[in-house]
């Protein structure tokens, strides 16, 4: 496992294009993420608004 950890940090530091591979990958991980949000949007917001009356209706003792 070791090796395997060595032999990626050495392909990642020793390649010239790394840099661009690390951020087309963040790139995609957040255009992933912008669309789930995106999509489901109407359902978050609907759980919040759930969320904030359960909150709002507890009663401190």
């Amino acid at each position: 496992m070791k090796n395997l950890f060595n032999r990626a940090k050495f392909v990642m530091t020793g390649e010239a294009g790394a840099s661009n591979i690390e951020i087309i990958v963040w790139i995609s991980v957040v255009l992933v993420i912008a669309t789930v949000l995106f999509v489901f949007r109407n359902a978050i917001m609907d759980f919040l608004t759930r969320a904030t009356g359960q909150v709002n209706g507890l009663q401190v003792q």
